[in-house]
């Protein structure tokens, strides 16, 4: 698609983002739409500008808008299902401050499916849009959710607690909501980065490990139980233990998946083709299984086959809340499934698998990318012929073997880079298996250059 992304519409602003493409866009969900729209903002220092011109083209179209103001996302999900036919979130999530961008909800709450984004992207670029008269303007009105939602989320954990919490909020929009959801449920509550500010001073946006290292001494100099940190507009969650040891992604996935499975007593649990066999074996033992779906998908995902629970790194769902990504509900049932089953380390350590993962991008023009990854996945399917037990091919290649080891290779879906992600039981074996792969995409780059 033109427009969309791997998660709504996101870019550099001026250049893929601007208050012209905003007013056009909200004219064309105006026009795909009717009824009441739900608009909140992060507080990147374009969002204000772009909120109004997005606003602009809602009201223009015929639709009634209720603002929320800066809130998180996942609150702006929740506040669509209690009072929209439509949510439109404006934030760029975890991208640097130069970006901003556009996310669009369904009235349930959900992000638009695949196939809503291709309706409305040529929707907006047709032009064809409803132009409401001067008798049929809607009006526009505040919306204050946020007391409402942290209420719906104590209600839904359904737990007090006095554990020591760390929480970094990234000066993003998680700042106005987190720390007094966590002060509800009793937590005593330190807070680093919880003013929001659009240039991220504290550090930036994405809570990948690189980038919050600093909060493991944190933690051990405070003697916190838990480190909680977000990104930009708070939709992804990213923990540290009571030894200041970083969670990884997929451990967190597994350990919600388990839990959901348990109770459930079987269920299929969806999470995106990046994630580890870790949660394969936690699942499967609890009696569901795990499909696998493209980034940015869980709702869809949810819809297309049932799913009990859902996730990406740092993006968890749980549908028995609400189908959209919310790490405010993850952080309250984390916290609650510590208080019952002990530190988080020992659970980590009894509970889930280890095993070991390299992943590296190799730059490559976005017009090759597809090309490279087609010849790299053909030859890597005669390397690993014999020890191939599943081929996935929804985004890139994806090859599970019988070992449980697996290799993939996709092109991204933001950057002209294609990436190369291997995991194994044992570190000897993810080093042979990631020399391997990704020497054969540097091979295959090298061909397709050549022509």
């Amino acid at each position: 698609m033109r427009l969309f992304g791997t998660a709504g519409i996101r870019g550099r602003l001026w250049e893929k983002v601007t208050p012209e493409m905003a007013l056009r866009l909200g004219m064309a969900i105006g026009t795909y739409r009717s009824g009441r729209a739900v608009v909140g903002r992060d507080g990147r220092t374009s969002s204000i500008m772009l909120r109004n011109a997005l606003i602009a083209g809602l009201l223009a179209s015929g639709m009634e808008v209720l603002d929320a103001g800066l809130i998180p996302t996942p609150a702006l999900a929740w506040a669509t299902r209690e009072h929209g036919d439509a949510g439109v979130m404006v934030t760029a999530s975890h991208n640097p401050p130069t970006d901003n961008g556009i996310k669009v909800f369904n009235g349930d709450g959900t992000e638009f499916y695949v196939e809503q984004e291709g309706e409305l992207e040529e929707l907006y670029f047709s032009g064809n849009f409803r132009k409401a008269e001067w008798n049929e303007i809607k009006s526009l009105k505040p919306l204050d959710v946020v007391e409402d939602y942290i209420g719906t989320v104590l209600e839904f954990v359904d737990h007090e607690t006095k554990l020591k919490v760390l929480y970094d909020g990234a000066n993003g929009a998680g700042s106005v909501l987190a720390p007094y959801l966590l002060r509800e449920m009793g937590a005593r509550v330190i807070s680093v980065n919880a003013h929001p500010d659009g240039h991220f001073p504290g550090r930036k946006p994405e809570p990948r490990y690189e980038n919050i290292a600093y909060l493991g001494r944190l933690a051990r100099e405070l003697g916190v139980d838990l480190v909680i940190a977000q990104d930009g507009d708070a939709d992804r969650i990213a923990v540290f233990d009571e030894r200041g040891n970083y969670v990884l992604e997929d451990s967190l996935i597994a350990l919600f998946a388990k839990r959901y499975v348990e109770e459930a007593g079987g269920g299929t649990v969806v999470v995106s083709i990046d994630t580890g066999s870790r949660i394969d074996e936690v699942v499967e033992k609890a009696g569901g299984r795990v499909v696998r779906i493209p980034l940015g998908q869980p709702h869809d995902g949810i819809r297309n086959h049932g799913a009990i629970f859902a996730a990406e790194p740092w993006k968890l769902v749980h549908p028995a809340f609400g189908p959209w990504i919310d790490s405010f509900v993850t952080m309250g049932l984390l916290i609650k499934m510590i208080d019952e089953r002990g530190p988080l380390s020992r659970i980590i350590e009894e509970e889930i698998p280890r095993y070991y993962l390299t992943k590296k991008n190799v730059e490559c023009p976005d017009e090759l990318k597809e090309k490279v990854v087609e010849r790299a996945g053909k030859e890597l399917a005669e390397k690993l012929e014999g020890e191939i037990r599943e081929v996935l091919t929804i985004s890139g290649y994806r090859f599970n073997l019988t070992d449980r080891s697996w290799v993939l290779v996709r092109p991204s879906g933001t950057e002209p880079k294609v990436r190369v992600v291997v995991e194994a039981p044992d570190e000897r074996r993810r080093d042979e298996l990631f020399s391997m792969s990704y020497g054969t995409v540097r091979k295959a780059l090298e061909e397709v250059k050549k022509g």
